[in-house]
Parts: structure tokens; C-alpha cells; sequence
């Protein structure tokens, strides 16, 4: 143990970490970015050996991600103008997350930050499309089909089905393949976030969307959605796609791909769905994403019902009276007849 403290590098424990097998393709460019950054600024400002870095290290490497507006040499976009508070977050969750790992694999005795805390910022919530954008996404589509373009048109509006249908991340219908289809077209199996492979129904329109791209589609390769080569589409060419396709829609509002998720999750439960079975189709460990919506498609409600119980407007159309001061409501007569006689009730008490 002596000698692995001495001889490994910091570089040596990133190099490591990244050929973890449990790391997906995403999550090693993920880490891979943020830890050749910290290597980069660990050479450049000469750091000590590992064993005696210190929380004050990792501190000043967080501080220069937060302050500093030309960060790295390498010039990736986004490194010439201030980091957001979540690019600071996952910066200092990638470190933490990379020494925690290097003490429990007994790499290094104690992590220099495991009493370094990591409080999430506030995310902005994202609006799902409204039923209106999604229209125009598919009549776009549709014209597609209909006017000159109908192979293309009929695999994008079976990938957009799909989004809207089953709320699929983007990494997760990029990479479906064909044996992860069920011949019947009833459900697609899908890796998610984690590795963790679940089924998705699939019904209706995006079913019969499905059908006839596969009916359409050139029988070479492995994957599901093809270009007209026949060469497989990747998630770059879904996200391009889907940004070309918005802008022929004549869709202005912010966002892409993630917003039919929302959309979906959103719309699923406006419908009178169940918490637990969203959170299943979505792939989520707990309920905290799910309740999200929730609370995104109450307050949407409470919006949209809110001309019904207007206070100042029910007051000066009259509507605020009781019951019985309404017009039409007559009061009852009071009872005519032989009034009945009462005995009075007798108190008893307990002896």
C-alpha cells in the first residue's frame, strides 16, 4: 500500500477512473472533460505529490472554474465567458466524486475532499412544448412525407412519435437497435442513465409511426434510425435534426429534445396517470423527478382554472353570494300544521 502512494500520480488515479467498466460512453466524456481540466491546472500551478493534497488545493481549482473567464487552453467553447453556478457544481462534484472513489479503491489513505460540501444550484424549470408547437412539428413532418421528402419525413416523424409518445431521453432512442424491439411492436427496451435497462410500451400513433419507417427502412445495420446511406444515425444527427425541424416549425421558444420529456411526463399526468407508473417509464430511481411534474402540471391548473373562481370577478358579477340569496333560489315555506310537541330532554347525571 506504501508503495502504490508513492508511485501513483494524480493523472495515473484520472487514467484509472476513466477505464472503470461502470462508466457509460457518456459518462467518460462527461468525467473526461471536467478531470483533464483539473490535470491541466494541477501541472500548471506545480501541486504536490498526492498524497499531500489538501482541501485548500481542490478549493482554488473550484475558485478558478468559478472566477476565471478564459479557463482552458485548449479553448472548448463555453471556456471564454464566466462558468454558471451548475457548471461550478459539476465541477466540484466530478472532483469529489473522482478522490472519494481513489480512497474507497484504497489509491490514496484519506480524500482531500470528503468533507467538502456540494450544494446543487437552483435549476430553472423546463417548460415542456405546448400542444400547439407540437402540432407544428408534425404537420411539418406530414408535409414532408406528402411533398418530396417522404423517406426522410416518415423516419423523422416516427423518431418524433417516439419522443412524444414514451419520453425517451435522447442518448436512449439514438441508441436503440433493432433486436431491442419486440416483433410485435408492443415494447422497445431501452439502456438508461446507470446502465440500467428498462421497457417502454409502445401504442397508437407512435406505433403506427414505427411500422412504416420499418417498412421503409434500408435492411442494412444494426441500429434503429438510419440515414439514406444507411449509415447509423447518432445522437449529434437526432439533436441536429430535431433543431433544423423547429426551426422549419417556426418553434421560438428555448430548448430541444428534453422538452418532449417533459412534455410527455407532463401531459401524462394532466391525463390522470399514475406517479409511480411515470417514474417507471421514465426511468427514475425515486419519485423526487416525478413529483416535479407534478407540481409543474398543478400549478398549470390552477392557472388555467383560475377565470372560474376569480374573487374580484365573481364579486362584481354577483356570484359571491350565498346560497340561498342567489335569483331562482326560492326559500322553502315553513311548515304548516298542528305543531309538534317536545318533552323537555331531562339532564341525568353520572349517579
Amino acid at each position: 500500500m506504501t508503495t502504490k502512494l508513492e508511485t501513483l500520480t494524480l493523472s495515473e488515479i484520472i487514467a484509472r477512473f476513466l477505464a472503470r467498466h461502470d462508466l457509460s460512453v457518456k459518462g467518460k466524456a462527461y468525467y473526461g472533460n471536467i478531470l483533464t481540466n483539473l490535470e491541466w491546472y494541477s501541472q500548471k500551478h506545480e501541486w504536490p505529490k498526492l498524497e499531500e493534497l489538501n482541501r485548500s488545493h481542490i478549493r482554488d481549482f473550484i475558485g478558478y472554474v468559478a472566477t476565471e473567464d478564459n479557463r482552458w487552453p485548449q479553448g472548448k467553447r463555453g471556456s471564454y465567458k464566466a462558468a454558471t453556478p451548475a457548471t461550478v457544481y459539476h465541477y466540484t462534484k466530478a472532483v469529489k466524486t473522482l478522490f472519494n472513489w481513489a480512497e474507497y479503491e484504497e489509491y490514496i489513505l484519506m480524500s482531500p475532499v470528503s468533507r467538502l460540501k456540494v450544494r446543487p444550484p437552483r435549476y430553472k424549470e423546463v417548460e415542456p412544448y405546448t400542444d400547439d408547437e407540437v402540432r407544428n412539428f408534425l404537420n411539418v413532418l406530414e408535409d414532408d412525407i406528402k411533398y418530396g421528402f417522404r423517406a426522410v419525413g416518415i423516419r423523422n416523424k416516427a423518431i418524433l412519435s417516439m419522443f412524444i409518445s414514451t419520453g425517451l431521453r435522447l442518448e436512449e432512442l439514438s441508441n436503440i437497435s433493432l433486436n431491442a424491439i419486440d416483433h410485435r411492436l408492443q415494447q422497445i427496451t431501452v439502456l438508461g442513465k446507470g446502465h440500467k435497462m428498462r421497457s417502454v410500451p409502445l401504442n397508437g400513433e407512435a406505433k403506427k409511426a414505427l411500422r412504416q419507417y420499418l417498412d421503409i427502412r434500408p435492411a442494412m445495420g444494426e441500429m434503429l434510425w438510419v440515414t439514406d446511406d444507411g449509415e447509423p444515425m447518432t445522437m449529434f444527427g437526432v439533436r441536429t435534426m430535431l433543431f433544423r425541424l423547429k426551426k422549419r416549425a417556426g418553434v421560438t421558444s428555448p430548448g430541444g429534445a428534453h422538452r418532449f420529456r417533459h412534455y410527455f411526463a407532463t401531459r401524462y399526468l394532466d391525463a390522470g396517470g399514475d406517479l409511480n407508473s411515470l417514474r417507471l417509464l421514465l426511468g427514475h430511481s425515486t419519485l423526487a423527478m416525478v413529483l416535479r411534474y407534478s407540481k409543474q402540471v398543478s400549478a398549470s391548473r390552477a392557472i388555467s382554472q383560475h377565470y372560474q373562481f376569480d374573487p374580484l370577478d365573481r364579486l362584481v358579477k354577483g356570484d359571491w353570494k350565498g346560497k340561498e340569496d342567489r335569483p331562482g333560489r326560492e326559500k322553502k315555506p315553513a311548515r304548516v300544521g298542528k305543531p309538534v310537541r317536545r318533552e323537555p330532554k331531562i339532564r341525568r347525571w353520572g349517579y
